[in-house]
């Protein structure tokens, strides 16, 4: 009979939920080499535990353990890939039903449409002026300058490439360069456009994916050094969805290891806006390299403050979806109930023109849910009902409260707290985490995974009754979070961030009006608006009309007085 180790019985234990960790390691301590588990052990345990237990039942436990082990073993003998998920699917939409009064119907009775309408409006000829105004506009404006053949997509592209070579020394945000690729892409748009073919507003635009989307035969090396050289073999379907859209993919970008913080094996990601600080995770270089203008847009993702953190820290704007709206098929997973695949822009219409490409089932991720998108909206912000909690606005939501009251919306005191608290439910993330890299940690545990390590360690010991308790109880805060947020159209500020990504509910943070750093440089300031599922045409739709009347000012990094104050390349 094989040797019971102590890494094995110490799972098993946990696996069916016997005891508290003390007791598991009491018993571990005793099996250990000798490949049995004996109700005898079990018994010298038992007071670790604070429990007692019957002859009976400490023969049954003992042979209940035994049985365990070698089933442990014959499912540690089967290779999964991280592409495999499991088959109990979160699906949070069945309890915002529940939340609203309309459990009943599963399915909507109307297929969901997409309708975008893109205005394309350039101001003036005055983008031309400078390679730099031409690097900070918008999707709409750079598709009107396609479109009417003031550039071509392989200007436009050159372009964003020459600022890659020349700001990537100084942030550190760019993976692989896909120089040639994005090449080849832009002269493939510009033939379309020649023939009267384009495929639609994102033809020709330059972006940048976030080194979790797939994108073979390229390298994805979701930021950790043991998977530096991976190439996966099937391309996630955001980056399909990008490609039918005739944008053109520039460069992989940086994420901190494993989608946690903004250090990857190539160092720190860098804040354009203050080069001394790190860009924030994990979505560290999408942010760096959109607030630094040199990509139109980019895809992140958050599964706890992936995209609203490091936006926040860079001053740019970014969307994070309600859970079910993106496919993530094709992209690294986290946590399977908790993260969500999101764009990120300089300006809330290019939010909203990208994520009308990225919705959608694929038949690739269980999770995904099918609901109508209108961009633009015609409300009126006068109609609207706010909702404002206790939390501290900064600045930048100060502003924008005072010119939303100023437009006759109505503004609600809202309590977001419910009765399940979300702290004691964030160990989820980390159980789920855990799952995915357990076979990379056990082959080799002192390889670079970043900040994850510990929680690896500490998942082992978590009974699988505690994780589906406490997603027992997350249902309910699902329901109750959602009735809560449709009190109102959106909430204005406020410290949600783990609240809102176990529930599933969507939010977006905007670069808008002013702000300085440190007290002395001046950078455009940010504003989180958060709202029930599915709004988020109505996120976007305040956004846009907050970002007109309180424009980001500045608009753009002292990109240049960073490299002349630091000449040397960042290590």
């Amino acid at each position: 009979m094989p040797i019971v180790t102590r890494r094995r019985l110490l799972q098993s234990l946990a696996g069916i939920g016997v005891g508290s960790v003390a007791f598991q390691r009491a018993i571990a301590a005793q099996v250990e080499g000798s490949g049995k588990v004996t109700p005898e052990m079990i018994a010298q345990a038992e007071w670790i535990a604070g429990i007692e237990l019957e002859d009976s039942q400490r023969a049954s436990v003992a042979e209940a353990l035994e049985d365990n082990l070698q089933a442990a073993r014959k499912l540690r003998e089967l290779q999964i890939d991280v592409d495999e998920v499991p088959a109990l699917v979160f699906r949070p939409d069945l309890f915002y039903r529940q939340a609203n009064g309309s459990r009943e119907s599963a399915e909507q009775p109307v297929p969901p449409k997409v309708e975008v309408n893109v205005a394309w409006s350039v101001q003036s000829d005055s983008l031309r002026s400078s390679d730099e105004d031409l690097a900070f506009a918008g999707i709409s404006e750079q598709a009107s300058l396609l479109a009417t053949k003031k550039i071509s997509s392989r200007e436009l592209t050159e372009l964003y490439l020459a600022r890659l070579k020349k700001y990537d020394p100084l942030l550190h945000c760019v993976v692989t360069l896909l120089e040639e690729h994005a090449l080849q892409q832009a002269a493939a748009a510009d033939e379309r456009r020649q023939r009267r073919a384009s495929l639609g507003v994102l033809d020709g635009i330059p972006w940048v994916a976030k080194d979790l989307v797939a994108v073979p035969p390229w390298k994805t090396t979701w930021g950790a050094e043991p998977f530096k050289d991976q190439v996966r073999e099937t391309t996630a379907t955001v980056a399909e969805s990008m490609r039918g859209a005739g944008a053109v993919l520039l460069a992989k970008v940086t994420l901190g290891a494993l989608a946690w913080g903004d250090q990857w094996f190539g160092g720190l990601t860098r804040n354009p806006w203050n080069p001394e600080q790190g860009s924030s995770g994990s979505s560290a270089g999408s942010a760096s390299a959109v607030a630094a203008g040199l990509a139109t847009f980019a895809l992140g993702s958050e599964t706890l403050g992936s995209i609203v953190s490091p936006t926040t820290r860079c001053r740019t704007s970014g969307l994070r979806p309600t859970f079910g709206r993106v496919s993530r098929a094709g992209c690294m997973p986290l946590s399977w109930s908790m993260d969500k695949m999101g764009p990120i822009a300089r300006h809330a219409d290019d939010l909203a023109l990208v994520f009308s490409h990225l919705i959608g089932l694929d038949g690739r991720d269980p999770t995904l849910v099918e609901r109508s998108f209108r961009w633009p909206l015609s409300t009126r912000l006068s109609d609207l009902r706010i909702g404002v909690t206790t939390a501290r606005l900064n600045k930048s939501e100060t502003a924008a409260l005072d010119y939303l009251r100023s437009e006759g919306a109505t503004l609600v005191d809202l309590d977001l707290t419910c009765s399940v608290p979300e702290g004691p439910l964030n160990f989820i993330l980390g159980v789920e985490a855990s799952t995915v890299f357990d076979d990379a940690f056990r082959e080799d545990q002192t390889a670079d995974y970043g900040l994850w390590p510990s929680t690896f360690r500490e998942s082992q010991f978590i009974p699988a009754i505690q994780y589906l308790r406490a997603n027992r109880l997350r249902s309910r805060l699902i329901v109750e979070a959602e009735e809560k947020l449709s009190q109102v159209d959106l909430v204005l500020g406020g410290n949600d961030l783990l609240l809102t990504n176990l529930t599933g509910h969507p939010s977006l943070v905007l670069a808008c009006g002013a702000d300085e750093l440190r007290g002395e440089i001046a950078a455009p300031g940010v504003v989180k608006l958060t709202a029930a599922a599915y709004r988020e045409e109505m996120l976007l739709h305040v956004a846009h009309a907050l970002q007109r009347a309180l424009p980001p000012t500045p608009d753009r990094p002292p990109l240049d007085r960073w490299l002349q104050d630091l000449p040397e390349p960042i290590e």
